[in-house]
Order: structure tokens, then sequence, then C-alpha cells
């Protein structure tokens, strides 16, 4: 392990190095009084040079690594040390970690002198968790980083790096433990938890259970960890970079899905879905019907970004409103939550039970336990837009007037309540396509004996049977497995149409 000083310490510059070194070329400690050629001394001051200049330029640097391996003569558990994050990194007051080999000094009457003086001023040597006043070492304030660091002074001070931070992520046994402190072991047992609530924050509740139990959690990061991910929507980072439920309504981008015919509409006043929720509804009430029911022929994918009010937040501590069905641009009875609240953004869950599509779990991370109805369910938004409670025809310029509705002239969301949600188009696909039927008007058409066209037997899905007739894209609709790779059917073919735009957008739980 690195050799480390503290009171007493090597300074950085030549022209005050000992004159005693050991050299890349010397096998073992020379005699006392023995010097190194000038050659060997002088390379070794200017790798421990060049190092140190190193470790200044940035946090993590190739070539500081690279010289730690070969410092150590490309061991393999040095290679593993060199290589683990954090190793090279200059902590806060400017300390530095150096190779080993910088800091090795020969036998010398200097060095055995100087030895004798620490010993005989009682000062520490060998560097320990705690420094001259008693403080452990301070916790290194980004992702990855080592939590010792010896103290430093004008000359210098070298830094060993012990053990890594890391803050829990999902799929973690520490997440589990600490999801479960914060959700249930503050309720039965608070006297474990002193100085938190359920309001307290998830890197809190690490902390917590890391120093009652270093086995089951390590130390979070403060500031979270290298490359750590972007919580997914609706939470927020703390101040240990884990993701937790918000305190306030939330900014958020995500795809919303609509199936729709030939007829272009502006995307207000009407209802969207999830990927599951837009396939649980032309299961159920599109592809069962000949010709499709409302002539849908195409899903079409919408980047959202929403964020509701203030006032429905306080209100009732959720991201989504009440979800309200609209018909040819209407929903009444509405008027006075939004007159009250603003024109919040609604969410439904649909029944899985009907058909079995199921939000796969990249899509919704932030949704937790996995196997909730909340994380297992489709989901049905609505978009309240300008005189929500009157049909197309009924949209008067007063009407508009008062009740302007969420939709934000243009994609700054704000909040406020007429501006809770910006729509932009991002691709269609079209069902023909997805089916692989080529001309569906050709496909379930057939002539008769006079020339005339007539229903033949083909059929897109029978829920009846729980199948199609003609093909099988639709087969067994209760099952969760088919009804996965449908979906993955869509992804797939946005992206041959939509290679620049993203395949998946985190969405949030409907809450």
């Amino acid at each position: 392990k690195p050799f480390r000083l503290k009171a007493c310490q090597l300074p950085r510059k030549p022209s005050l190095l000992p004159p005693f070194l050991f050299g890349r070329k010397w096998a073992s400690p020379p005699k006392i009084g023995m010097q190194p050629p000038d050659s060997a001394r002088s390379s070794i001051v200017d790798q421990c040079d060049e190092s140190a200049a190193l470790l200044r330029q940035s946090d993590v640097n190739e070539e500081a690594r690279r010289r730690c391996v070969e410092e150590y003569d490309g061991g393999t558990d040095i290679e593993a040390h060199c290589s683990a994050p954090g190793r090279f990194r200059v902590i806060g007051d400017g300390s530095l970690f150096l190779p080993h080999r910088c800091t090795q000094l020969l036998w010398s009457v200097p060095i055995l002198l100087a030895l004798l003086a620490c010993l005989a001023l009682k000062r520490p040597i060998f560097g320990d968790r705690t420094d001259a006043s008693g403080a452990s070492g301070q916790h290194g304030a980004l992702g990855g980083r080592g939590r010792d660091q010896v103290g430093s002074d004008a000359g210098g001070s070298i830094v060993t790096l012990d053990e890594a931070c890391h803050t829990a992520t999902l799929n973690e046994s520490c997440y589990e433990a600490v999801h479960w402190a914060k959700t249930q072991g503050i309720y039965s047992n608070p006297e474990w938890y002193k100085d938190l609530t359920n309001e307290s924050d998830i890197g809190e509740f690490q902390m917590a259970i890391h120093k009652a139990s270093p086995e089951k959690c390590p130390e979070p990061c403060v500031g979270g960890n290298k490359d750590g991910e972007v919580c997914p929507p609706p939470q927020v980072a703390d101040k240990y970079g884990a993701c937790n439920e918000p305190k306030e309504p939330s900014l958020m981008t995500f795809y919303m899905y609509r199936a729709q015919g030939k007829d272009e509409y502006p995307v207000k006043n009407v209802n969207l879905a999830d990927l599951a929720g837009v396939m649980w509804y032309l299961q159920r009430e599109v592809v069962g019907s000949r010709p499709r029911k409302f002539h849908i022929e195409r899903i079409i994918r919408y980047k959202v970004t929403m964020k509701n009010t203030d006032d429905y937040f306080k209100a009732f501590k959720k991201q989504f409103g009440p979800f309200v069905a609209f018909d040819e641009g209407s929903a009444r009875g509405r008027s006075e939550t939004w007159e009250k609240y603003g024109f919040v953004v609604g969410c439904q869950l649909v029944d899985p039970d009907i058909y079995s599509y199921v939000p796969q779990p990249e899509d919704q991370p932030g949704c937790y336990p996995k196997d909730s109805p909340l994380c297992t369910s489709g989901k049905w938004y609505s978009l309240p837009g300008p005189c929500p409670e009157e049909k197309v025809d009924g949209k008067t310029p007063e009407c508009i007037a008062k009740w302007p509705g969420g939709g934000c002239p243009s994609a700054v969301v704000t909040g406020a309540h007429d501006c809770t949600y910006w729509a932009e188009f991002a691709g269609q696909i079209m069902l023909d396509d997805l089916e692989g039927v080529g001309d569906y008007n050709t496909w379930w058409i057939t002539k008769d004996s006079k020339g005339g066209t007539v229903p033949n037997e083909n059929i897109e899905y029978s829920p009846h049977l729980d199948r199609g007739i003609g093909m099988t894209f639709w087969d067994n609709g209760h099952s969760v497995e088919a009804g996965r790779k449908r979906m993955d059917a869509v992804v797939k073919l946005f992206k041959e149409k939509f290679p620049a735009m993203p395949e998946r957008l985190p969405e949030p739980p409907c809450f």
C-alpha cells in the first residue's frame, strides 16, 4: 500500500529531496552512505514531479494510472489497485496520492535523524484514520473518491485512498435495505434512525445504515457516484446523489402515444397513453372490429414535457391530476378542479387483467415496488385544452378566454395554471407495417361472384378465440410475454423509422 506520512513528509520540490533515493536500477537498499548515480537520482525526481503534475491536471488521469502500475512493477493486485475509481484524485485542499516509489527513501543517517526527531516530538509518522486534532479523515466530495485524507502543509501532503464511497442504486442489496428503512423501518423502529424522519432523504438513511452496519451499506458519496445516472422522473437527487420522491411538482419529459386515423387534431383536449396503455386500447377497442374501430390506422408518438401546478401538489402531494375522458374535445365535470388548481395533466391506470400489457422496468425505472399495480399497469393521460367542457363546435372565444387550458405557448413549461404541458411530434408508425399485412383495406375484403366487395374471414383479433384469423400478431392477448413482444415490435419499428430519436424515455409512475 502507499507509504503514508503525516507530520514528517516528503517535500515535493526536487531541490529539497534527500540525496538518497531508490532508483529503478537498484535491486535492494544500498549500504548506509552509498549514493545512487546522478542519472538514477535525476530520473526518480523527474518521475515524482511528472506524477504530481499529472495528478494536478485532472481528477482521473489515465497516464497517472499507468505510472502507478509501472512503479509497482505491474503486479496483478497493483493493477487492480491503480485501476480502481478514485485512485488518482486531487482532494479538497490539494493533497495528492503519489506513486509508492516516489516516497521510498534509502536508509541513511539523515533519514534516521529525521525519524528520531519525529519521535522526540511525539508526532505520528505513519498516517492513521485520525489526524493530530483527533478528527476523522474527510470524506471525498465527489462519487468514487476515497475516504481517508492525511493533513497537508505548505510542502504538500501524501494521500492514501483505502476505500471508495458509493451511493446505492436500484437492484443493489444496499438500496433494498435503504428503501425498507425509509418506507417501513422508520415507522416500526424509529429508535434505530436517530434524527431521521419519514421525510428524510434516501442518502441520509444510507448514511445511518452505514454507520450502524458498514457491511450492509457503504458510505454514500457527497455529490453522487462518478458518472452516476440522472434520476428518473419524477425523482430528484439529494446531496448524496440518491434519488428521492420530490417535494414539489417535477418537470418531466417522456413519450406519450395516441392511436389515430387519417384526421389531424391538435394535442389539446385529448387522451394519450404510454406504450402499454395504447396497445391495451388497440387490443380491446380497435383490432377486434372489421373495419377497425374509428378507422384507426397509425400510432403517433409525442414527446411531452409537463409540470403540474404548485397548488395541486400542495393539496394532494401528487404529480398527476385526475384523469378525464375526452370525447370530441369535451370532458365535463372537472370545472371546479381546473378553476381551483389549474389545468392539470391527468393520469389513470388500465386493468392489466383484461389484456396483459405490462410496462417494462426500463420504461419506468422510478416506479417501486416493481410488482405493484402502479408499476405493472398501462397508463392513460388527459391533456385539458381551451374550453375543455365544450365540444369542438361549441368552443366560443369567450369560453376560450375564460378557460384557456394547460397547453403552453412554447416548450418552456412553467407549471402555471395555464401552462402545464407541451407536446411535440416524435414520429408515427402504421398498423399495416406493424402487423405485416400489406394493405389492410384489401386484406379483410374480397370480391364476390358478381364482382362486388364483401368481408372475408380475416380479422386481426377475435376476443372469443384469443387469436386472429389470417394473422398472428395480436394472438394471446392475455399473455404478458406476448404483450411484451408486441410492445418491443412497436419500439423497434419506431427506431427503424426515426433512428435519430431515443428509443425510450423514462416515464413517471401514475401518481
